[in-house]
């Protein structure tokens, strides 16, 4: 069922004026400068940028692992700016599900024990987490791969483990950092295919990428450069 028009006008993240610096010695570096962003729910949104540009410490903050120097965030109607860590350590597991470019699965653990972790943090008890996992990895066509561990599997398949993961606590937003990066075209294609259909189920996503043809196909896109934001 298509669910886009279910609070569709409502932002799922908003920042104010968010700056980061880090300290460099006795020097000061300003990795991000008075970034205001607004991205709506049910979106598909790209963040596009050279490498040094501020994507990665953007792309940290939005995802809670790191927190703004100055500045306001917004997640899911919850101010997580100034949040203790082990507080932002529970929005990422409830509010984010993480895509990234190396996949991040663990190599000693089948995929249907990959794609648990995050239930397994959150206390869930393992019948529904087994039951959860193998409905999401249904979902991105690995039902029949369900034993299989990641050495086993294509960088498409590991992939779409990730994803299957990132869907697992049926977060608010899908962040997905490089997803493409690592993979062939034809590949790379079916990855996002699949995140096209999420959206069309109306998932938010937000993609940071490189890839002219990934971004392109986002219906919004963030421009980051030295640090600021150029296009929005």
């Amino acid at each position: 069922m298509n669910s886009k028009n279910i609070k569709q006008n409502s932002m799922v993240i908003k920042t104010d004026s968010i700056e980061k610096i880090y300290k460099a010695g006795k020097v000061n570096v300003r990795a991000l400068s008075d970034v205001s962003i607004n991205i709506k729910r049910n979106s598909y949104t790209s963040i596009t940028g050279p490498s040094g540009s501020g994507k990665s410490t953007l792309l940290h903050i939005l995802g809670c692992l790191d927190t703004p120097t100055s500045g306001d965030y917004l997640l899911d109607n919850v101010k997580v700016s100034n949040l203790k860590p082990n507080k932002l350590a529970h929005i990422r597991n409830q509010k984010i599900g993480f895509v990234f470019q190396t996949f991040n699965l663990l190599p000693n653990l089948n995929i249907l024990k990959n794609v648990e972790l995050p239930l397994l943090y959150a206390g869930v008890q393992k019948k529904e987490r087994s039951e959860r996992s193998r409905e999401v990895l249904s979902q991105v066509g690995l039902e029949h791969r369900l034993k299989h561990k990641p050495n086993e599997l294509s960088g498409g398949e590991r992939q779409r483990t990730a994803i299957a993961r990132a869907l697992i606590n049926k977060p608010a937003i899908i962040l997905a950092d490089e997803p493409t990066g690592n993979l062939d075209t034809t590949t790379g294609q079916g990855i996002m295919k699949i995140f096209y259909e999420l959206y069309d189920m109306g998932q938010t996503i937000v993609v940071v990428t490189h890839d002219n043809y990934v971004a392109k196909r986002a219906d919004h896109t963030i421009n980051i450069k030295d640090g600021k934001i150029v296009q929005h």
